[in-house]
């Protein structure tokens, strides 16, 4: 595994490309400072203009979890004067307390109409374990319609616009250009990445949407998670987090780097901390999202560790005294 001298994020993510031994998601941040955001913002409201005059029941439709980014794409429109029409795909897992309070709160916030779009529950559970017991990939099937969903919902609806969150190709570096406009968009509809108007940062996001409302797992007090760094991302339902560290089977890191590595290059953290955090807590398993997961799909906790060590990447892991897979350079 290479690894970034920058950030400590390792070379196996899909699409990852390095030079000098400093991945493309470090090369991204350092170019932002050539990016004119403030023209950026200008497109954006005169997108928002044009689409206001044009008339209709709803302005743009915004997919929505609820959570930070939504919850500030949201009050953003709505400052610009627009009528959101906002969408949520749910899954099957169990809802957190923030989860549900911030989906609930959302809406009511800026008085806004909410479609929940729930998908046969027994397909959901069907594919979910089809994905997860052939490649690791257990939220394939349900985030390929998060994304697509809401934009058949806009055609329904004649709603030409649709604004997503982040680039996070640009963001996590498989590509070097900040597209703004989503490859889904077509005639009929323009699908917008709402960060590519803005340069993207999770703390003051965050920060951000807690002024309208946003609470995180520490307002409740009801989850401490395991394997992760933080508690406002990736905080809807209990499970959901599997997807996240299923990757560190396969490619030696998980949501730890993730986010590890964001938080170094923004500054709010040394490599140093990121690095001792990535040691200590990436390979972790948080036990409440396992459970959840394998009670919602219907297996066993036994059959759930036969999957991952199927797929378990043996040339970078291997498995500590107490059968958790690790990073064979950080044993």
């Amino acid at each position: 595994m290479k690894i970034c001298k920058k950030c400590g994020m390792p070379d196996t993510r899909i699409g990852s490309v390095f030079e000098d031994d400093v991945c493309l998601a470090c090369r991204n941040y350092e170019n932002r400072k050539n990016i004119d955001f403030s023209e950026r913002h200008k497109l954006l409201k005169e997108i928002c203009e044009k689409r206001i005059a044009e008339g209709g029941e709803y302005d743009c439709l915004c997919p929505v979890s609820g959570g930070k980014d939504s919850t500030v794409i949201v009050s953003e429109l709505v400052k610009l004067g627009m009528k959101p029409l906002l969408v949520t795909v749910m899954d099957e897992f169990t809802r957190t307390k923030a989860g549900t309070h911030n989906l609930k709160n959302i809406a009511e916030r800026f008085n806004l109409d909410h479609i929940y779009f729930r998908c046969a529950p027994g397909t959901f559970k069907n594919e979910t374990l089809k994905d997860f017991e052939n490649e690791l990939h257990p939220l394939k099937w349900i985030e390929e319609r998060i994304y697509s969903i809401p934009i058949k919902i806009a055609k329904a609806y004649n709603i030409p616009l649709v604004f997503f969150g982040e680039n996070s190709g640009y963001e996590y570096g498989s590509t070097d250009n900040l597209e703004m406009l989503h490859p889904a968009s077509d005639d009929n509809v323009k699908v917008y990445y709402f960060f590519s108007f803005f340069p993207y940062n999770e703390i003051e996001t965050m920060k951000k949407a807690k002024e309208y409302g946003f609470k995180d797992l520490d307002d409740f007090d009801e989850w401490f998670r395991q394997g992760n760094v933080e508690n406002f991302t990736q905080i809807d339902s209990i499970a959901y987090i599997i997807q996240l560290w299923t990757k560190f089977p396969k490619f030696g890191f998980q949501r730890v780097s993730d986010i590890t590595s964001r938080m170094v290059r923004k500054g709010q953290m040394t490599k140093e901390q990121a690095d001792l955090l990535i040691k200590e807590r990436d390979y972790i398993c948080d036990p409440a999202a396992k459970r959840d997961f394998c009670n919602t799909v219907g297996i066993t906790e036994k059959y759930f560790d036969e999957i991952v060590d199927k797929h378990a990447n043996k040339d970078i892991l291997v498995k500590d005294a107490n059968g958790n897979w690790r990073r064979k350079d950080l044993i």
